[in-house]
């Protein structure tokens, strides 16, 4: 099985004798200590650094992967047969904590802008975390911690997530290219609409419909009456209680 392994933006080594890098090894193996025997690809530099002192990050992408989740190791070769090997990385799975990569590129143009593991990785967390604060008004924390995965989320809170994922991507983008971001940009309109359908929920004008599996709630964090048992019910007479049901008050 052929895995395919992207390297967005690799710093290469700045060299100081007005050689530049012209060719990369990349070196796979089970653990971050490997040991990295195991060479699956030789990739040309192109174009090479025009500055070796100062190179541009480069990205670059191997199908020759072998093992999930592997470590890599990237050697970078000059002309002469010189090389320098650098720190071990991981091809890590995407941080997918509410919303899938897919999910949040519905909501961008996946041609200018688009979410990728390296641009989303800690805006999932940051996501989470907002919308976990957001709802603990209404629900238990033990529901809003159990949504730890995409497809154990609730559709509306992973449509939710993928939009504010989205609008921080999207700002992020533009605000690297500008000094200064218009007020009622797409990123400002995309987030206003999500946390406005937070606040719905919290009205309780929008249900939270568990995923299929998951024990159903009413939306407000509350099991729904068909699986409750009359120990969900106070007082109740099988309880050393001053009052129970039927007493005479």
């Amino acid at each position: 099985m052929s895995i395919i392994i992207s390297f967005k933006e690799y710093d290469l080594p700045p060299r100081f004798d007005g050689v530049a890098w012209s060719q990369l090894e990349i070196y796979e193996a089970a653990t971050e200590t490997g040991p990295f025997t195991s060479k699956i690809d030789t990739l040309e530099i192109s174009p090479v650094a025009q500055d070796p002192a100062h190179p541009l990050p480069y990205s670059f992408t191997t199908s020759k992967g072998t093992i999930a989740d592997a470590w890599y190791m990237v050697r970078f070769l000059d002309p002469s047969g010189g090389s320098v090997s650098m720190p071990p990385r991981q091809n890590a799975p995407a941080n997918e904590i509410m919303a899938t990569l897919d999910d949040v590129n519905a909501h961008l143009d996946g041609s200018v802008i688009e979410a990728t593991a390296d641009n989303t990785d800690l805006v999932q967390v940051s996501v989470a975390r907002v919308i976990r604060g957001y709802l603990g008004r209404v629900l238990d924390t033990a529901t809003l911690m159990s949504w730890s995965s995409p497809d154990v989320t609730p559709e509306i809170i992973r449509e939710i997530a993928s939009m504010l994922i989205a609008a921080q991507v999207y700002f992020n983008e533009s605000a690297r290219t500008s000094l200064i971001v218009d007020d009622n940009n797409f990123a400002q309109r995309l987030y206003d609409k999500a946390m406005a359908m937070l606040q719905l929920i919290i009205d309780g004008q929008i249900v939270i419909i568990p995923p299929e599996g998951a024990p159903p709630t009413n939306g407000t964090g509350v099991v729904s009456p068909e699986i409750l048992t009359v120990e969900d019910f106070f007082p109740v007479d099988a309880t050393d209680r001053a009052f129970t049901l039927g007493m005479q008050l």
